[in-house]
């Protein structure tokens, strides 16, 4: 008994108070229990809609935190699983919150094979916090799972947080309201997690051979190892995703030191090296994978979570707004993903590692481990591109402050948001992981891929 009630203490003081501020604040703007039902929008006789999306966001920013919190100490899984789990959890949110938005429409129609989600009874009253809460909950279980997913006590803590939201949003609603949106929120997320299920991701390649041609990617670990050779089979969020693929190489392969090829590997030896790279250089491809010690890095995709969540945050964005964004940068990760490895798979590019090795420097190592599949294009790139390219066009070209890491390294920031992203993008080259040619492209095949992304309507202007 003392433990529970030191845990519950704990709980109380990491997430309550700072959620209780996000509550009163929500309070002062519009008290759901006060407004008309969903019957009465239908008939058009009040704007109550208009008000609910005052519904305050905090708590959906403790969830994200409190999971990268929870995984830092745990091992990592793949980061295409992570990104996977997290771009369906986006969704899930949206969805649980969706029918409370006014002009709102579900990602159902729009997204590729996206089942028709369960609806709410609209002769009753919900409160959208309560179901988001739920939902999230419900999903980080259903999706963070075996060795690299959550653990017993992390699973106690999801279910206490979950428990102390719903208990104070009894500020807000009644029993009845809050149970009715519970059920709701949960009924979402077991919605999308079947979803989810077929969708024919995996992240082997049992079975797959490497073809052979000069300047054809080899496995570089011992034993040799090979990941992702199917991912760009997997079902995409968007029909623009089905067939995707990154333009071919922009710099022909060529071993002559005359070459254009051998120009752009010499570039990653003297930049990318642990016996050539500068202090600086290294610190900035740690940086952006997260490769520190043991207990002190985030897993994925927590990096691009923290920029997202300063953003809506800094920007006040409410709850509808909120989720909007977390699904579609989710969009992004998941689908940047399937692209590009698609393209890894198809071109089979050397990596940096090995063409150094056999034309420059025997016994050259890069400062990060290269991972084991092919070069072009850029997973990094593949992932953070399309997603920071929907936070720019949501927020703009905006200054943003990286400080995932603040009180244990220094923050990071940055104009624009696009400076970030080929600051990002630079990491690979000070790496030894990836040619400039790859990251200039990627950059570019990202851009687009996050404009189809941004074009995606499931919400009015009412809630701006």
């Amino acid at each position: 008994m003392k433990l529970l009630r030191s845990m519950n203490s704990f709980i109380v003081k990491l997430f309550i108070i700072p959620l209780l501020s996000g509550v009163l604040y929500s309070c002062q703007k519009t008290d759901p229990l006060t407004e008309p039902s969903l019957t009465d929008v239908k008939k058009g006789t009040d704007n109550s809609l208009s008000k609910a999306k005052d519904e305050n966001a905090d708590f959906v920013h403790q969830w994200y935190r409190l999971m990268a919190r929870l995984q830092i100490s745990n091992p990592s899984g793949a980061p295409p699983i992570n990104f996977r789990s997290f771009a369906y959890i986006g969704v899930g949110l949206f969805e649980s919150v969706q029918p409370g938005i006014r002009g709102g429409s579900s990602f159902a129609p729009k997204l590729y094979q996206m089942p028709a989600m369960p609806k709410p009874d609209r002769s009753k009253d919900y409160l959208w916090s309560a179901s988001a809460n739920a939902a999230m909950a419900s999903m980080f279980k259903l999706f963070l799972t075996g060795a690299t997913g959550l653990t017993e006590a992390n699973r106690t803590t999801v279910d206490s947080m979950e428990s102390a939201n719903y208990v104070h949003f009894h500020t807000l609603a009644s029993d009845a309201v809050l149970q009715r949106s519970r059920d709701f929120g949960r009924s979402i997320a077991m919605a999308i997690y079947n979803w989810s299920t077929t969708d024919n991701f995996t992240f082997a390649s049992v079975g797959w051979v490497p073809p052979v041609f000069p300047g054809s990617w080899v496995p570089t670990s011992t034993p040799p190892a090979i990941a992702g050779a199917y991912l760009g089979n997997s079902r995409p969020f968007l029909k623009y995703s089905l067939t995707a693929l990154a333009p071919p190489i922009p710099v022909p392969y060529s071993a002559a030191a005359s070459s254009q090829f051998h120009q752009e590997a010499t570039e990653v030896y003297e930049l990318g090296g642990t016996t050539t790279a500068t202090a600086a250089n290294e610190a900035t491809a740690r940086w952006w994978a997260d490769a520190f010690a043991s207990g002190l890095a985030y897993p994925a995709p927590y990096h691009l979570l923290f920029i997202a969540t300063n953003l809506l945050e800094n920007h006040h964005a409410g709850l509808w707004r909120t989720a909007e964004v977390y699904a579609k940068t989710g969009i992004g990760m998941k689908d940047g993903a399937i692209i590009t490895f698609r393209s890894k798979f198809h071109y089979n590019l050397i990596r940096p590692i090995t063409y150094i090795r056999q034309n420059i420097n025997p016994t050259w190592s890069p400062i990060l481990a290269t991972p084991p599949y092919p070069e072009y294009t850029s997973g990094l790139v593949g992932f953070f591109g399309p997603v920071l390219q929907v936070l720019i066009k949501e927020f703009g070209d905006v200054p943003v402050t990286d400080n995932i890491y603040n009180g244990r390294l220094p923050n990071r920031s940055y104009p624009h948001l696009s400076v970030l992203l080929k600051e990002a993008s630079d990491s690979r080259i000070y790496g030894g992981l990836h040619y400039r040619f790859t990251q200039d492209m990627s950059i570019e095949m990202a851009k687009v891929l996050g404009n189809e992304i941004a074009r995606i309507r499931v919400v009015g202007p009412e809630y701006e």
